[in-house]
């Protein structure tokens, strides 16, 4: 745990779940429904402060297999692996592999709210990865040939290079 770390106030029933799952189960899960100009999305809260990984954002999957993705990351990380940005992955819960990808600062308050409350009086923001996941042809949105019409579903939260 972060010998730096303050819980913050909780103000209800929903931080206090968050509190116990952070605690109990090791991170907390954020699921955010879709809207009209972005896609269902889910990114935890805990992965940090219990085992130093990095917290994680997966977007465009249904809810309950972004959640079993991320959870198998979380037993990962409680093992000692950890993921960086650049990282290929092809044996988690998902029939593709994910491409780990470094979540810029300027995206957080747009995608992470909870987790920047959450982690509000750390001395230096917490590090966030997206994970990518790759079209029926195995090709990552930066690569030749990625299916764009897939963008809608997983924006890529850092610029394409």
């Amino acid at each position: 745990m972060l010998d730096s770390f303050e819980w913050p106030k909780p103000d209800g029933k929903p931080d206090e779940v968050l509190f116990r799952n952070v605690r109990e189960h090791g991170c907390h899960l954020m699921g955010i429904a879709a809207e009209a100009q972005a896609p269902a999305y889910v990114f935890s809260i805990g992965l940090y402060l219990n085992y130093a990984h990095a917290e994680l954002v997966l977007f465009g999957l249904d809810p309950k297999d972004a959640c079993a993705v991320i959870n198998a990351v979380r037993d990962r990380a409680a093992a000692g692996q950890r993921y960086v940005a650049g990282d290929v992955c092809d044996d988690l819960p998902l029939e593709r592999k994910v491409c780990f990808v470094e979540v810029p600062l300027r995206a957080y308050d747009a995608y992470l709210g909870t987790a920047i409350w959450f982690y509000a009086k750390l001395p230096r923001p917490f590090p966030c990865l997206q994970m990518v996941w790759p079209d029926e042809e195995g090709r990552f949105p930066w690569e030749t040939g990625y299916d764009a019409s897939l963008k809608a579903y997983q924006p890529v939260l850092r610029p394409l290079s």
